[in-house]
């Protein structure tokens, strides 16, 4: 899979693998085992969890999250076996891609407006006629009729075979096993509305230090964010806009828990962010429970939570304006 960041100009590969069983008795239809380096994410007789061999931790996910997480699974989203589900798919024709031929599909999964924005998102897959297997697919995000980031995954190494015995996966000897969303240090919840926000100090992009409760007596507007996420961007095109200013109480902070500073120097060469950057946030981020970008707090005066928002909606964005608050 190569996964462009056009933001930075770079390309990130993945490397997955996957295997599947039949199950007629789960909501998939199928079992699987996914595996990449360092990780994997299982789904096995209607119990999913994940593997982190960098932290020796088996992470188990409630059963009313676990439809949710299999819709948003990597190994799910990007397989042949869900792609094919999807639709629905239109044949374009046969083409050529490096000497060979293939059967194209095109599936347009969004084509709409978001605050002003035209936004087009296709999706192409081609299969080998000679096989019937999907050899590659291509999905494509345009911004206002112009490229804005491809991602394509390349498929090779199918086998298959009789139904055989169930998935087992062993769990390494030493791993700790924890519930998803479990209320600890280490897995915190997303703080509700009346929480007391946890306070910090953190750097900001010029090296100087920047602690929550030093704004008490005014509302902190903390926007999680990260650089491969489209929407914390349109977010960001939106605070730019010449027309939004935020209300005069709240003061915004932009808050990145993944990325590196190195990261960030190049992101904010390229992308505006009209209000203080903050770097080194991991631990932050799991304080505050957050686990999707991006996610809005808006802290009032006496250091406790007043709104939370977890992704991009425009109603809640415009809510912040001077004039609005």
């Amino acid at each position: 899979m190569f996964w462009e960041n056009p933001e930075l100009d770079e390309v990130d590969t993945f490397s997955l693998e996957i295997l599947l069983r039949k199950n007629p008795e789960t909501e998939l239809g199928f079992d699987y085992l996914g595996k990449r380096e360092g990780s994997g994410y299982n789904f096995i007789e209607g119990v999913l969890f994940s593997i982190s061999h960098k932290d020796s931790i088996v992470t188990y996910y409630p059963e009313k999250n676990i439809s949710r997480m299999n819709q948003s699974s990597m190994y799910l989203t990007n397989s042949p076996i869900r792609l094919l589900k999807n639709g629905p798919w239109n044949y374009l024709g046969d083409t050529a891609i490096d000497g060979k031929t293939y059967s194209e599909f095109l599936w347009i999964e969004m084509d709409t407006t978001i605050m002003e924005k035209k936004v087009l998102l296709k999706n192409h897959l081609f299969i080998n006629p000679s096989n019937e297997l999907a050899d590659f697919y291509s999905r494509r995000l345009y911004h206002d009729g112009k490229k804005n980031q491809f991602i394509d995954v390349y498929y090779s190494s199918y086998e298959f075979d009789e139904l055989g015995e169930e998935l087992v996966y062993e769990i390494p000897q030493g791993y700790v096993s924890k519930v998803w969303g479990q209320k600890d240090p280490e897995a915190a919840q997303v703080l509700s509305k009346g929480d007391l926000a946890h306070d910090f100090q953190l750097a900001d992009e010029n090296g100087g230090l920047v602690r929550l409760s030093d704004f008490r007596g005014k509302k902190v507007l903390l926007d999680f964010s990260m650089i491969n996420c489209g929407w914390c961007k349109i977010a960001l095109e939106q605070f730019n806009k010449p027309d939004y200013q935020f209300a005069e109480n709240i003061v915004p902070l932009y808050v990145n828990p993944v990325d590196s500073k190195e990261k960030m120097d190049k992101y904010r060469s390229k992308v505006a962010i009209p209000f203080p950057v903050l770097i080194n946030a991991e631990e932050i981020g799991k304080a505050y429970g957050v686990s999707g970008y991006p996610t809005f707090f808006l802290i009032d005066e006496n250091g406790k939570v007043e709104d939370v928002v977890v992704g991009f909606i425009d109603e809640e964005i415009l809510k912040w304006k001077k004039g609005v608050v």
